[in-house]
Protein backbone atom coordinates (compact mmCIF):
# COMPACT_ATOMS: atom_id res chain seq x y z
CA UNK A 1 0.00 0.00 0.00
CA UNK A 2 0.96 3.49 -0.75
CA UNK A 3 1.74 5.76 2.11
CA UNK A 4 0.82 8.75 -0.10
CA UNK A 5 -2.91 10.61 0.74
CA UNK A 6 -5.25 9.06 -2.36
CA UNK A 7 -7.12 12.57 -1.37
CA UNK A 8 -4.36 15.03 -1.76
CA UNK A 9 -4.24 16.75 -5.39
CA UNK A 10 -1.69 15.90 -7.51
CA UNK A 11 1.39 17.84 -7.63
CA UNK A 12 1.96 19.83 -10.65
CA UNK A 13 5.51 20.63 -12.20
CA UNK A 14 5.55 24.21 -10.74
CA UNK A 15 5.38 22.65 -7.30
CA UNK A 16 8.29 19.87 -8.28
CA UNK A 17 10.50 22.53 -9.66
CA UNK A 18 9.58 24.80 -6.79
CA UNK A 19 10.78 22.28 -4.39
CA UNK A 20 14.15 21.49 -6.57
CA UNK A 21 14.55 24.81 -6.50
CA UNK A 22 14.51 25.46 -2.32
CA UNK A 23 16.99 22.76 -2.62
CA UNK A 24 19.72 24.30 -4.43
CA UNK A 25 19.00 22.26 -8.00
CA UNK A 26 18.74 23.68 -11.26
CA UNK A 27 19.15 23.13 -14.77
CA UNK A 28 20.70 24.82 -17.82
CA UNK A 29 20.60 23.60 -20.89
CA UNK A 30 22.15 19.92 -20.50
CA UNK A 31 24.19 21.17 -17.46
CA UNK A 32 22.83 20.14 -13.57
CA UNK A 33 23.31 23.39 -11.32
CA UNK A 34 23.50 22.84 -7.59
CA UNK A 35 24.54 24.73 -4.65
CA UNK A 36 27.41 22.72 -2.79
CA UNK A 37 25.36 21.73 0.14
CA UNK A 38 22.66 20.68 -1.77
CA UNK A 39 21.51 16.74 -2.04
CA UNK A 40 20.50 15.05 -4.97
CA UNK A 41 17.11 13.69 -5.47
CA UNK A 42 17.53 9.58 -5.14
CA UNK A 43 17.13 9.23 -8.55
CA UNK A 44 20.03 7.59 -10.76
CA UNK A 45 21.96 10.54 -12.80
CA UNK A 46 22.34 8.42 -15.50
CA UNK A 47 18.75 6.61 -16.01
CA UNK A 48 16.34 8.68 -13.71
CA UNK A 49 15.05 5.24 -12.33
CA UNK A 50 15.03 5.40 -8.59
CA UNK A 51 18.14 4.43 -6.59
CA UNK A 52 19.03 4.91 -3.10
CA UNK A 53 23.00 3.64 -3.62
CA UNK A 54 24.53 6.49 -3.64
CA UNK A 55 28.43 7.41 -4.70
CA UNK A 56 30.81 10.33 -3.43
CA UNK A 57 32.82 12.12 -5.59
CA UNK A 58 34.76 14.72 -5.30
CA UNK A 59 35.81 17.06 -7.95
CA UNK A 60 38.38 19.71 -8.75
CA UNK A 61 38.16 22.03 -11.70
CA UNK A 62 39.85 24.96 -12.24
CA UNK A 63 39.45 27.55 -15.25
CA UNK A 64 40.67 26.19 -18.95
CA UNK A 65 43.00 29.82 -19.24
CA UNK A 66 44.84 27.86 -16.90
CA UNK A 67 45.91 25.25 -19.71
CA UNK A 68 47.93 27.90 -21.57
CA UNK A 69 50.92 27.45 -18.43
CA UNK A 70 51.23 24.45 -20.68
CA UNK A 71 53.20 26.21 -23.42
CA UNK A 72 55.40 27.27 -20.45
CA UNK A 73 56.61 24.87 -18.27
CA UNK A 74 54.74 21.36 -17.17
CA UNK A 75 55.91 22.33 -13.75
CA UNK A 76 54.62 26.32 -13.76
CA UNK A 77 50.88 24.57 -15.17
CA UNK A 78 50.62 22.12 -11.93
CA UNK A 79 51.54 24.87 -9.39
CA UNK A 80 48.87 27.07 -11.16
CA UNK A 81 46.01 24.61 -11.39
CA UNK A 82 46.64 23.17 -7.87
CA UNK A 83 46.43 26.61 -6.39
CA UNK A 84 43.51 27.81 -8.34
CA UNK A 85 41.56 24.89 -8.38
CA UNK A 86 37.95 24.67 -6.74
CA UNK A 87 37.06 21.95 -5.12
CA UNK A 88 33.02 20.64 -3.84
CA UNK A 89 31.96 17.00 -2.65
CA UNK A 90 28.78 15.49 -3.98
CA UNK A 91 27.20 12.27 -3.71
CA UNK A 92 25.57 10.89 -6.51
CA UNK A 93 22.73 8.03 -6.96
CA UNK A 94 23.36 5.49 -9.27
CA UNK A 95 21.12 2.36 -10.27
CA UNK A 96 22.59 -1.23 -9.76
CA UNK A 97 22.90 -1.29 -13.47
CA UNK A 98 25.36 1.82 -13.69
CA UNK A 99 27.33 0.99 -10.57
CA UNK A 100 28.39 -2.51 -12.40
CA UNK A 101 28.93 -0.25 -15.74
CA UNK A 102 31.54 1.69 -13.89
CA UNK A 103 32.92 -1.47 -12.42
CA UNK A 104 33.28 -3.37 -15.22
CA UNK A 105 34.90 0.34 -16.74
CA UNK A 106 37.43 0.13 -13.77
CA UNK A 107 38.42 -3.49 -14.09
CA UNK A 108 38.99 -3.50 -18.08
CA UNK A 109 40.89 0.06 -17.59
CA UNK A 110 43.22 -1.76 -14.43
CA UNK A 111 43.30 -4.77 -16.32
CA UNK A 112 44.29 -3.50 -19.76
CA UNK A 113 47.42 -1.34 -17.73
CA UNK A 114 48.24 -4.86 -16.05
CA UNK A 115 48.54 -6.50 -18.78
CA UNK A 116 50.20 -4.10 -20.93
CA UNK A 117 53.23 -3.75 -17.97
CA UNK A 118 53.24 -7.91 -18.48
CA UNK A 119 53.59 -7.31 -22.49
CA UNK A 120 56.12 -4.63 -21.93
CA UNK A 121 58.21 -6.53 -19.31
CA UNK A 122 58.50 -9.76 -21.87
CA UNK A 123 59.00 -7.64 -25.03
CA UNK A 124 62.01 -5.96 -22.98
CA UNK A 125 63.50 -9.52 -21.48
CA UNK A 126 63.79 -10.63 -24.92
CA UNK A 127 64.55 -7.99 -27.07
CA UNK A 128 68.16 -8.65 -27.38
CA UNK A 129 66.97 -12.35 -28.50
CA UNK A 130 64.84 -11.54 -31.42
CA UNK A 131 64.27 -8.22 -32.94
CA UNK A 132 60.75 -9.33 -33.16
CA UNK A 133 60.10 -8.68 -29.34
CA UNK A 134 60.42 -4.75 -29.91
CA UNK A 135 57.03 -4.51 -31.33
CA UNK A 136 55.44 -6.19 -27.96
CA UNK A 137 56.79 -3.13 -26.20
CA UNK A 138 55.40 -0.40 -28.31
CA UNK A 139 52.49 -2.43 -27.97
CA UNK A 140 52.94 -2.80 -24.39
CA UNK A 141 52.88 0.79 -24.12
CA UNK A 142 50.01 1.66 -26.21
CA UNK A 143 48.25 -0.49 -24.83
CA UNK A 144 48.81 0.94 -21.14
CA UNK A 145 47.75 4.39 -22.48
CA UNK A 146 44.31 3.32 -23.98
CA UNK A 147 43.72 1.30 -21.10
CA UNK A 148 44.13 4.07 -18.67
CA UNK A 149 42.38 6.72 -20.62
CA UNK A 150 39.32 4.08 -21.29
CA UNK A 151 39.39 3.14 -17.60
CA UNK A 152 39.41 7.13 -16.69
CA UNK A 153 36.62 8.25 -19.08
CA UNK A 154 34.31 4.97 -18.72
CA UNK A 155 33.99 5.00 -15.20
CA UNK A 156 33.60 8.69 -15.06
CA UNK A 157 29.95 9.56 -14.36
CA UNK A 158 29.52 13.55 -14.18
CA UNK A 159 31.88 16.11 -14.59
CA UNK A 160 32.58 19.52 -13.03
CA UNK A 161 32.32 22.24 -16.14
CA UNK A 162 32.70 24.72 -13.58
CA UNK A 163 33.00 24.94 -9.38
CA UNK A 164 32.72 28.75 -7.88
CA UNK A 165 32.39 29.54 -4.15
CA UNK A 166 28.61 28.42 -3.72
CA UNK A 167 27.75 26.63 -7.08
CA UNK A 168 28.72 23.47 -9.19
CA UNK A 169 27.75 23.03 -12.71
CA UNK A 170 28.18 19.00 -13.89
CA UNK A 171 27.17 17.87 -17.26
CA UNK A 172 26.85 13.95 -17.67
CA UNK A 173 23.41 14.11 -16.13
CA UNK A 174 19.92 12.07 -17.41
CA UNK A 175 18.11 14.71 -19.86
CA UNK A 176 15.03 13.43 -17.80
CA UNK A 177 15.96 14.36 -14.67
CA UNK A 178 16.94 17.49 -16.10
CA UNK A 179 13.48 17.95 -17.36
CA UNK A 180 11.80 17.97 -13.95
CA UNK A 181 14.57 21.24 -12.43
CA UNK A 182 13.96 24.57 -12.72
CA UNK A 183 15.59 26.83 -15.29
CA UNK A 184 18.55 28.59 -14.14
CA UNK A 185 18.42 32.32 -13.58
CA UNK A 186 21.39 33.96 -13.12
Amino acid sequence: MSSENPYQAPRTDTAIQAEFADAGLWQSGSLLIMRKDAQLPDRCVKSNEPSTRRLKRSLTWHHPAVFLALLLNILVYAILALSLQKKATIHIALSDHWFGKRRRAIMIGWGSVLLSIMMFTIGAMNVGQNGGFGWLMFVGVVWFLGGAIYGLVASRMVSATKIDDTYVWLKGVNRELLADLPHWSS
